[in-house]
Order: C-alpha cells, then structure tokens, then sequence
C-alpha cells in the first residue's frame, strides 16, 4: 500500500552561484537571503526569495501475524511517514503577493527505490485572498478532513482505514490539478480543487473535484471535505490511478470506477495534554470494473467509524490509540492500534506501535502497508526510527 507523507519543514544546505552555504544549526531554518549576503548580492534580492531543502527518513523493523497465512518479518519503509527530500521557496511579487513551489520525491529506505507519492506544484498567492496552484496535489480529504483520524496525525501509514478506502492516508493525489486554499478568516478556512482528465473527447473520464472546510476556536477544531471522481484508472493520465478495493472472500483487487464519492467529517477537542478526536467517512464506488481483466464487479460503500486519543505524556514521550469500525458490502472491520513516540531530539525521534485488524467472516484483514491475510485476524507490531533534515 503507498505510504503517507506530511511534510517536515527542517532545513539543509543549498549552495548559490557555486558558493556553498549550511543551514544556522540552532534554527534548522534557511534562507536564500543568508546566501546572497555571503556572496554579495543586492539587498532587493536578499528581500524578495527563500528556497529550502528539507525531508524525512523513517524505517525500521515489523512482524505480521498473518500474510497470505504465513507470519512475515521485514524492513519497513515509511510505516509513520512516508521518506521523502523537498524543495519549497517563496519569492515576495509586491503588493502583498507571492509566488510559491513545492517539489518532493518519495523514497524507500529499505531498497532506494523512488516513489511518485508525493506533491509537485507552482502557484500565486496572498495573505488577504488566499493562494492558487497548480500541480499534483493533495485534495480536500487530505486538507480538511485527514487531520481528525490518527492516519492522517501521529499514528501514520500503517493506521489507515481498510485499504485507504477515504484517502485519508493520501494513497492517491490528484495529478493534472488547480486548486484554490483560502486565507483564515477568524478561525475559518476553506479551499477546492479540480483535476483535469487531459483526454481529448473525454472531458469528464478520469477527472475529480473536491472542496472542504474547516473552523478553529481554541481547543475546538471541525472539518468536512467531498471528493467526486468520474472513471477513477480509466485512463493512465487522468486525475487518480485505479483503486485497491476488497473483492469477494480473502482477495483484494485493483478496480476502474465509473464514479466515486468520498464524505469526510471530523471533530477534534483538546483537554491540556489530552486530545480527543472523531472521524466519519463514507467512500461509495459504483461502476466498478476489476482493473486486470475487465469484469463487472459490485458496486461498494464503505463506512469509517473513528475515536482515537493522543497524549502527551512528558515533552519527550507521546501516546496515540484509535479504534475504527468499517462496514460496507456485507462485509465489516474492527480495528485498534497504539503507539509510543519518544523523541530524542526535536529532528529525531524512535516509535513502538500495534495494530489488530479482525474482519468478518470471508473478508479479508489487510492492514495498510500488508497484503491480505488467509483468515479474519491479523496484527503487526513495528518499531523504526524517523530523521528529518
């Protein structure tokens, strides 16, 4: 399964008109600006542009009870946060505008091979209007609903929902988009995107659209987000790639769906060190088509109950639990997991986490990041170490 992301703002070094020049290591923070005065350029250009280096290397070790009915031992790659490097700048327009970019790279640690999991996009913006882009992007489930599951917090990849199904984990982005994130307006914000099919004649075969809210007043934060897709992996240069979705007995296979509607909606409450957070969402497919041989499947909605907790137990140590209820097709998962975070410093930290998934009779238990079990039960224990520069 595609491992999740969330960018880490940690800064390395760059160099400048062939001069090299190393990040403030007190502050991890970087600036063209520090470059250009080391170098002699004019004062405007010190001013106007910041470019940063940043990413995040996380791996470690699991077992899982249960793969195809054998118990697996592996390295792992990205079972919080997906590795990846970046690069992100701003350059000040005038009049209170900015241009912006974003370019990341995924990675696996365990093999060094490059994964296209993660965003690349260019765009304008301001502090009043808000900032438009264009690219391949994060849709309105990540922005506005993702924050409230323990997938999309602390708990990352390995605590998704069954096989992704909301997008939640951001197993997908939307290539070919445009998208639209507003300035916040005393605590409230709200944003959309549209993702072109680029199919001459087929305007609508592979394209998407989503918008999404959310509202912030002290310990109290609420969000909801849609997402529609038309012929979600009919094409290979449309908005989404086909999607992994549960098929009949112990199986899961790879569908083209004709239409698909994602709900999200998420509350989250804090308590001091304590945060309470619930999530609901609802993925409905129809149209569905097994992506390798063409037969008709059918048509599938799935509901996501989520409670989870996350705890800051000293500075250093952090605890996160869930448990997520998933029903559709005649078919329903249960599924809990905990976690230990102890960080060692502010870039490095080291994790203890379990996840118990148990299915209903003939459907397969996938936890995300495995493939399938051969019965109802299957539980993971994995610990790694994250470093983001």
């Amino acid at each position: 399964m595609p491992n999740r992301a969330k960018a880490s703002r940690a800064v390395s070094s760059i160099s400048v008109a062939g001069h090299a020049c190393a990040p403030d290591l007190r502050s991890f923070t970087f600036s063209i600006a520090v470059c250009a005065t080391l170098i002699g350029l004019p004062a405007a250009a010190r001013a106007q542009s910041s470019v940063q280096l940043y990413g995040e290397l996380d791996t470690g070790v699991a077992y899982t009870s249960n793969v195809g009915g054998h118990s697996l031992y592996r390295l792992t790659t990205g079972t919080i946060d997906g590795s990846y490097w970046g690069l992100q700048g701003t350059e000040d327009l005038g009049g209170g505008a900015r241009a912006i970019f974003r370019l990341e790279r995924g990675l696996s640690v365990a093999t060094g091979e490059g994964l296209n999991d993660h965003p690349l996009y260019v765009g304008i913006g301001t502090d009043t209007l808000g900032t438009i882009t264009f690219g391949r992007q994060y849709d309105s489930i990540h922005d506005y609903f993702q924050t409230f599951t323990l997938t999309g917090n602390t708990g990352g990849t390995a605590f998704a929902h069954v096989l992704d199904n909301d997008n939640a984990n951001n197993s997908f982005l939307a290539a070919n988009s445009v998208k639209y994130t507003s300035a916040n307006y005393g605590g409230f914000s709200f944003g959309g995107l549209y993702a072109f099919s680029n199919e001459a004649g087929a305007f609508s075969d592979n394209r998407a659209y989503s918008v999404g809210a959310n509202y912030s007043a002290g310990s109290f934060n609420a969000g909801a987000a849609y997402l529609h897709n038309n012929g979600r992996g009919n094409t290979t240069g449309g908005a989404y790639d086909s999607l992994t979705l549960p098929g009949s007995g112990n199986t899961i296979f790879n569908a083209n769906v004709q239409q698909q509607n994602t709900f999200g909606v998420g509350v989250s409450y804090a308590l001091g060190e304590f945060t309470l957070g619930g999530a609901f969402s609802r993925a409905i497919n129809s149209g569905v088509t097994d992506a390798d041989t063409g037969d008709l499947m059918p048509s599938l909605a799935l509901n996501n109950y989520e409670i989870n907790g996350i705890y800051k137990l000293t500075p250093a140590i952090q605890l996160s639990g869930m448990y997520v209820y998933t029903n559709g097709g005649g078919a329903h998962w249960h599924e809990g997991a905990l976690q230990v975070d102890y960080l060692l410093s502010k870039r490095t930290d080291v994790y203890l986490e379990s996840i118990y998934q148990r299915a209903s009779s003939g459907a397969p238990a996938v936890i995300n990041t495995n493939d399938p079990s051969s019965g109802r039960n299957q539980l993971m224990l994995g610990t790694g170490i994250r470093h983001r520069f």
